[in-house]
């Protein structure tokens, strides 16, 4: 697919020499990697490139700054890893990074990209954003004009359409994977968000008639989602480390301090305790202006492929939030060292104010 310069391309698993900063931005950017890139110039195989992890975070911004090297190299003050082979948006700019004349800088190529997949309404990916400076000042000093830099953006379809389909196999056999799947064929190249979220209701119908039981098809879905945590598993790690591993305060200092968006409290009143999960608002400006329920649950809502649906009110089986479910199963696995059982309590597709989901604190823990 190509059109107005963005493409989409599977980009290959690529080892890396990284090095996490918080920075304010491009500038910051251009400054750290022109420091960085002579301590590996002797073995770089391509472009350097920064990774933006997340959301900004006291005004500043997470960032990997990675510089593409042979595998089996290594630095001091780097760390070697290997970026995942991946489906990738991806638009190239030639001109200033920063700096230049109005609609001539990166910013303004990036929006385009930006505008292209909000209008196509498709569902991409957490994945760290991707900046490759291909030319800059190294090849061509002062003139930003030549400029080379490439915006790769994760494209999450894909993945989510082979996950359900390989986690229905395995639960009912690939007839019954066959059956659920039909209409998808394609799907993922003609990005195509609205075809997509056509497809959606009939697809858990046909899900929830071949595999009855919730928590099979729960373990299904979990596997559907983001699978990009990096921000908040810095986070939640960090916090953990800094109740000095008490369950009951960490709960409470992600509440109090905000850390993770979301508001969190710890349920008994059950069989098994869980730590409870109620979603924030995915646009927040938007929810607190909206006139309607429904309005308010679209705006709340983070999934491009079912908040057309809630706006509308037309029915699409809970099912489909158990992927939401499998976001929050990785999150707490950096507490309880493996993914727990994450519970769909109610969901915003049912009618609700706000999606909750209980995870399921493992036995033994206080």
């Amino acid at each position: 697919m190509e059109t107005p310069g963005i493409t989409v391309k599977r980009v290959a698993p690529l080892y890396v020499l990284a090095t996490l900063r918080q920075v304010a931005g491009q500038e910051d950017i251009l400054k750290v990697l022109a420091e960085l890139r002579p301590r590996v110039a002797d073995v770089l195989t391509g472009p350097p490139m920064a990774l933006r992890l997340g959301f900004p975070r006291d005004g500043k911004i997470d960032v990997e700054l990675a510089f593409p090297v042979a595998k089996d190299v290594c630095r001091d003050g780097f760390v070697g890893k290997i970026l995942p082979e991946l489906p990738m948006f991806s638009v190239t700019h030639v001109g200033p990074v920063i700096g230049g004349a109005e609609g001539t800088n990166l910013i303004d190529t990036r929006r385009e990209l930006v505008r292209f997949v909000n209008e196509r309404n498709v569902l991409v990916g957490d994945d760290p954003e991707r900046f490759l400076y291909h030319e800059g000042a190294e090849t061509h000093g002062d003139w930003t004009d030549r400029y080379v830099t490439e915006v790769q953006y994760s494209y999450h379809m894909p993945i989510w359409l082979d996950a359900l389909e390989q986690g229905t196999k395995r639960f009912a056999g690939p007839e019954a994977a066959r059956r659920v799947m039909a209409g998808s064929e394609g799907m993922a190249e003609a990005l195509d968000g609205n075809r997509a979220a056509a497809w959606i209701p009939a697809a858990m119908d046909r899900l929830d008639r071949e595999i009855p039981d919730d928590r099979d098809r729960a373990c299904i879905l979990n596997r559907c989602a983001h699978h990009y945590i990096v921000q908040s598993g810095m986070v939640i790690e960090a916090a953990w480390k800094d109740v000095g591993k008490d369950l009951r305060k960490l709960v409470a200092k992600i509440t109090d301090e905000k850390l993770l968006g979301s508001n969190y409290w710890i349920d008994e009143s059950g069989a098994k305790p869980m730590i409870m999960i109620e979603r924030r608002p995915a646009r927040p400006e938007e929810y607190e202006k909206a006139q309607t329920p429904a309005e308010k649950r679209y705006e709340a809502c983070f999934c491009p492929l079912v908040r057309d649906a809630i706006r509308r009110g037309d029915r699409v089986s809970r099912t489909f939030c158990h992927c939401s479910g499998g976001w929050y199963a990785q999150e707490w696995a950096v507490v309880f060292g493996e993914p727990p059982e994450v519970r769909l309590i109610q969901t915003m597709l049912e009618g609700k104010d706000s999606c909750v989901f209980g995870v399921v604190i493992p036995d033994g823990r206080p």
